[in-house]
């Protein structure tokens, strides 16, 4: 409260209004491999898994990052998501598929 009361004194109410960004830890994985990565995200192929992009992190960037970090920075900063199929079941019959779909268009 001192130091408040102290700053206000000397430098008035736009100083204890204004915020600070604090320094903090930069991120491990910067916005120049953050760059690289989304190309690659782009490709058809893509990444199955984080794990994936672990490996690729370390292989072409020399970045070593936790699956956590890589998870977070790929999901939420990037908005990216894996391109991944969707799972096929057991039963699943290409043919009828492909039936369904020729009949379906003529009823």
């Amino acid at each position: 409260m001192q130091r408040w009361l102290k700053a206000y004194a000397e430098s008035g109410i736009d100083t204890l209004v204004s915020r600070k960004k604090g320094s903090g830890r930069p991120p491990i994985i910067n916005t120049d491999v953050q760059e690289q990565l989304s190309k690659e995200l782009e490709d058809p192929q893509g990444f199955k898994s984080y794990e994936e992009i672990r490996t690729w992190l370390k292989a072409v960037e020399g970045v070593e990052a936790s699956y956590k970090v890589v998870h977070d920075t790929v999901r939420y900063r990037m908005k990216a998501k894996l391109k991944v199929p969707r799972a096929v079941g057991i039963k699943h019959q290409p043919e009828a598929e492909e039936e369904f779909k020729k009949n379906f268009h003529n009823t």
